[in-house]
Formats: C-alpha cells, sequence, structure tokens
C-alpha cells in the first residue's frame, strides 16, 4: 500500500532562506518581462546560463521548474497530464512534469504565479537525449522556435581535448546567434564579466565546502539543495556571488560555535540520486539516529565539480565549454565515480545512500559503480532503493522509511563493535 506521509524540510540557515526568497523574485521577474512584450526563452540541462544573464534574457528553466511544483506536492497533477497527452510513464518524471505544465488548460494558483509559454527555446543532449525529443513537442505545442546545442560526451575524464572545446564553444555561439536573432543580444563584456563572477562563485562554493566538512557539519542537505540554486541557475551574476558570500560568513560563524545541524551528531550520510522533492522532511526523518545527511550529489550538478582556474574570461565561450563538458553528469562515469569517491573521504561519510529514480536513464546507471568503488577505496557501504523524487504518485513512505531504518540501524551496530 502506498502511502502520502510528505513534509518539507526544516532549514537552519538564514542564508538559505534569503536564496528562497531571490527564487521567488526572480521568477516573478521573468512573468513580468513576458506581461511587457520581451522574448523569453525555455531551457534546460547544463546549458550554461551565463549566456542568458549577459543577454539580460528572461529564462524559465525546465529542470527547477518541476522542483517547485514538487515540492508544493503537485507534480502528480502535471504528470499525468503529460501522459493522458500520450507520454509513456517511462519518460523522465521531470520532463513529464513541464510537458504536463505546457499542455494544461488551466494551472494551479502557484504556478500560474510564475509560468510563461515560450518564444525560443535552446535545448541541448547534455546531459539527457531524451531532452531534445521532449523540448520538440513542446517547439511544437508552442509553435516555437528551437535551437538544439549538441555537446560531446565526455570520455576524456578531466581533461578535456581542445578539439571538443572548440566544437562546443560554436554550438554555444550558435545558440547566441539564435538568440540575437529573437531579440535578445549578448553583451560581450558582459559575458566576459560574467566568468570573472562565476570563478568568484566558485571559489566561494569551495570555502562554503571546506566549512561543511566540520564535524559537526554546520549546514544540512536541505539547505545544500536550496543553496545549490546560485551554482546551477545564477553563475556569472552579481547576485550568486552576494549570496554565497552570506552563506560563507554564517557557515564561518557556525563552525567556529561548533554548531552543528543536530546537537549529538553520531553518522554522517551522502545522498546519492535525485531527492525527494515533494518531501523534503525525509532528510529531518533520519535525525533521531543522531544522523545526518551532510551532501547531496545533486548539489554539483552544473558546476559545482571543476577547476574555476582553467576558466579565462578573454575565451568566455571556451571556458563555459570546459564547465559544461568536464561536468560529472556528463557521460561516461569516470569523472562521476571518482568525485563521490572523493568526497565520501573529505565529508568523512559513514554511509551512501542512492535512490534510483525509475524514469532516469542516467544516474541510476552509476550507483553499482559507485558503489562498488566507494567501499573497495574507502569500506563504507551502501544502501541502494527505488525513490523517484519527482513523481509523487510512486512514493511509498512506508517502504522508504523502512530502507533507511535498516541502512542506519546497521551503520550504528558496525560502529558499536
Amino acid at each position: 500500500m502506498t502511502t502520502k506521509v510528505t513534509a518539507p524540510g526544516k532549514k537552519n540557515l538564514q542564508t538559505t532562506l534569503e536564496i528562497g526568497k531571490a527564487i521567488r523574485s526572480y521568477y516573478a521577474g521573468v512573468k513580468a518581462a513576458k506581461e511587457e512584450g520581451k522574448p523569453v526563452i525555455w531551457s534546460y540541462g547544463l546549458v550554461p546560463r551565463e549566456i542568458f544573464h549577459a543577454a539580460d534574457a528572461p529564462v524559465l528553466y525546465l529542470e527547477h521548474l518541476p522542483l517547485m511544483i514538487g515540492a508544493k506536492q503537485l507534480s502528480g497533477r502535471y504528470i499525468q497530464l503529460a501522459e493522458e497527452e500520450g507520454f509513456s510513464r517511462d519518460v523522465c518524471a521531470f520532463h513529464r512534469c513541464f510537458l504536463g505544465c505546457a499542455v494544461a488548460k488551466d494551472r494551479d494558483p502557484y504556478l500560474d504565479k510564475f509560468f510563461v509559454t515560450p518564444d525560443l527555446i535552446i535545448a541541448t543532449n547534455l546531459p539527457c537525449m531524451s531532452e531534445s525529443k521532449s523540448f520538440l513537442y513542446a517547439a511544437d505545442h508552442h509553435d516555437c522556435p528551437y535551437y538544439f546545442l549538441d555537446a560531446p560526451i565526455n570520455t576524456w575524464g578531466k581533461d578535456i581535448p581542445d578539439y571538443a572545446i572548440e566544437y562546443f564553444a560554436g554550438q554555444l555561439q550558435g545558440a547566441i546567434d539564435s538568440m540575437e536573432e529573437h531579440g535578445l543580444k549578448v553583451d560581450i563584456e558582459k559575458l566576459k564579466e560574467s566568468i570573472n563572477l562565476t570563478k568568484k562563485m566558485m571559489g566561494l562554493w569551495n570555502e562554503i565546502d571546506d566549512c561543511r566538512k566540520a564535524v559537526p557539519t554546520p549546514m544540512s542537505t536541505i539547505d545544500g539543495i536550496t543553496a545549490a540554486y546560485p551554482l546551477i541557475q545564477l553563475p556569472g551574476t552579481q547576485l550568486g556571488v552576494t549570496l554565497f558570500e552570506r552563506l560563507l560568513e554564517e557557515l564561518k560563524e557556525r563552525v567556529e560555535k561548533k554548531q552543528g545541524v543536530i546537537e549529538d551528531e553520531r553518522l554522517r550520510l551522502m545522498w546519492f540520486g535525485v531527492p525527494p522533492f515533494f518531501n523534503m522532511g525525509l532528510f529531518n526523518y533520519v535525525e533521531k539516529y543522531g544522523a545526518v545527511v551532510v551532501k547531496s550529489m545533486v548539489e554539483y550538478i552544473a558546476g559545482g565539480a571543476f577547476d574555476p582556474s582553467k576558466m579565462d574570461p578573454e575565451k568566455p565561450l571556451e571556458s563555459l565549454a570546459y564547465k559544461a563538458l568536464v561536468d560529472i553528469v556528463n557521460p561516461t562515469y569516470p569523472n562521476m565515480v571518482d568525485f563521490i569517491v572523493k568526497a565520501v573521504e573529505e565529508f568523512k561519510i559513514d554511509g551512501l545512500i542512492g535512490v534510483v529514480k525509475r524514469t532516469c536513464g542516467l544516474l541510476p546507471g552509476y550507483m553499482r559503480l559507485v558503489k562498488d568503488e566507494v567501499y573497495k577505496h574507502k569500506r563504507i557501504p551502501t544502501s541502494i532503493f527505488d525513490l523517484d523524487g519527482m513523481d509523487i504518485r510512486e512514493y511509498d513512505d512506508v517502504s522508504t522509511k523502512a530502507n533507511l531504518d535498516s541502512f542506519i540501524e546497521s551503520l550504528l551496530a558496525s560502529k558499536r563493535r
């Protein structure tokens, strides 16, 4: 029997509350821009946001839209609408969610606050090839132009060859040309400055991570996922830098006071896979055992794991191409696996939780590889179970908590030996 016991996660930091306000302000601005007649872009995936910010382009990000809907427990309705249009239940739940929003004849008041139709769609196969197909349907439905960014699959690891960077930089230039054809001109000087701001943001993010490695950790994954918003959506902006400066200051103060997420931190966990956005309170559930989910792999998507020193403001497109192609979710697997093994050591993780999003063709493929390598090199166990973090209709609260209970109890038993 499936249960529907859901709750929002409890945040502990003032800055993440400010980031929440920034999110709402951003989407209100997109809605206002549409009403003023400015062209609006729909985009998804790892398209570098800096090219949009350099054009002051209003963008509806369609991996973030389902997240916001999911947090309000509304995802099931829009996923169902997409299925009624003929989309299989095997299509990515994020895609079905935004497609349901696209075809809905009436939308919930919450969604109506920030939903706008597109004037241009910029899609990519990075990291998901299925994204391109989902967007083709949206482009046809809204009768709007569509530009596709073709990203090479990373078969090289951390050192991306020049020819691959040049190729994807050319793809980015094509996206810029398409934007300009539709009334959104990119300011090249502003784009160069955005590279400097992205580098600064990444330096701050690395310092934030260093604070989170402290025992007890001053910041949970609930705050961390919210804090990843500037990393993913606001790179190359002064606002993103300012928010991270405030977050770092707050964390340093908590570390100095040895102020943790909970009073008695006994276990440090890491979350691998898509978190349950409709039930972020699940992260608080483990705290009754003295366990804290210290870090989530999702926080590193779209820029949390690259070397910012390799970005050159005088070569903005090449810098953005490098940043995108070296991302840990760009197949194949070595960068992801190596990064997780390193994070397990640095964050002093006691156990890894891997959740399989049934409709994802990418992240579940890493699960066994990560599990084996983490145990081989660090002797840290992993628990893997099914949990679609977007489709609330498939959520089973009882079995999910049973999986967490048994895993955490085994970790505590091992510590007592």
